[in-house]
């Protein structure tokens, strides 16, 4: 089965779709982007335009709000990701959002969506999501004529059983008294989602989570 458009790939051969309507966050996710020195950036205000572009132009990544209008990020991903858009189809996709609630967080991952940028993000945090994807090996598989990620199933499955998630994000969310930290955490435990590591005895529970690394499967983002 296929995998991700960008991986194997290096930073400065990636060409970078970016959209957002809110043109404060365009321009500080537009500056953090170019200064990767990637090939080609691609900046949209609507999801509509960038989608008619990316057709005839498919880009290796697309980084994309979750919550824009008219065009959602959700139909934004699950329009990509219908088999008869291929090749785009396996265009790696990060969801952008500034707290991720547990219903987003499962329904983004659901559809196909890499990973989960949380803002505000630090350009080093961002840094690392890119590097993410030019590791991430998992296949592409066909489900009722769309494109999800392999494993990722599993995993949405896994962190049901092992943790009430939703509780804990509305916990870190309250304890919050900067919007800084308040992003940081809650990349974190999005990261956790991912990797099925948050559990009934996770450390994370009434404590500080360790952001050291980010790891999927074998191998790790420091």
């Amino acid at each position: 089965m296929p995998t991700s458009l960008a991986y194997g790939k290096t930073l400065a051969s990636l060409d970078v779709v970016l959209v957002h309507d809110n043109r404060g966050a365009q321009a500080i996710l537009r500056s953090m982007v170019s200064s990767m020195h990637i090939a080609r950036l691609r900046v949209y205000d609507y999801a509509e335009q960038a989608l008619s572009d990316m057709m005839v132009d498919p880009p290796t990544v697309l980084i994309a709000e979750w919550e824009m209008k008219p065009m959602s990020g959700y139909r934004l991903v699950r329009t990509i990701r219908e088999k008869d858009m291929e090749p785009l189809s396996f265009m790696p996709i990060l969801a952008v959002t500034p707290m991720p609630t547990l219903s987003m967080v499962d329904r983004a991952f659901s559809i196909g969506v890499n990973n989960i940028v949380v803002m505000p993000v630090s350009p080093v945090a961002l840094r690392h999501r890119f590097e993410w994807l030019l590791r991430d090996d998992r296949e592409f598989v066909l489900q009722d004529n769309h494109y999800v990620l392999g494993g990722m199933e599993e995993v949405l499955e896994e962190r049901i059983r092992r943790a009430d998630i939703g509780n804990l994000l509305r916990k870190q969310k309250a304890m919050q008294d900067a919007i800084a930290k308040r992003a940081e955490n809650a990349q974190d435990v999005v990261d956790r989602i991912v990797n099925g590591e948050v559990g009934e005895h996770d450390p994370t529970h009434g404590g500080q989570a360790d952001q050291s690394k980010v790891t999927w499967n074998s191998w790790n983002v420091t």
